[in-house]
């Protein structure tokens, strides 16, 4: 892909529109999960890596079900995304206790399917 097209699909809207276009096809949260729209909203265990992924010019999305929340963090790999000739993420999955879960970076198919990346 072209690097302008990249780097302006990295804008914080685009990335977030990819991210959540992931979680709806992930199939990780449970019916009935809602998204947590307010930074002061999320749980302050999560909080601190929020406030980084902010800082860092990542996206994020937070979500709850019952007594579970889960933070997304991603970003757009250029290189991955420059090599495959499609947008790539690298999203990180972090549990309502902080601790990352999951990490690797994703791409939708013409369907629109995400897979993970192979090496």
């Amino acid at each position: 892909m072209e690097t302008v097209k990249l780097r302006n699909l990295q804008q914080p809207s685009d990335v977030e529109q990819l991210l959540e276009t992931y979680i709806a096809g992930s199939g990780l949260l449970p019916g009935g999960a809602y998204r947590v729209l307010q930074r002061a909203d999320v749980p302050r265990e999560l909080r601190r890596i929020q406030a980084l992924a902010t800082r860092t010019g990542q996206s994020w999305s937070c979500w709850t079900h019952k007594f579970h929340t889960w933070l997304f963090t991603a970003e757009m790999s250029l290189p991955l995304s420059r090599e495959r000739g499609i947008p790539v993420l690298q999203v990180s999955q972090w549990s309502d206790d902080g601790i990352l879960q999951a990490s690797g970076c994703w791409m939708a198919d013409k369907q629109g399917k995400q897979h993970r990346c192979e090496d």
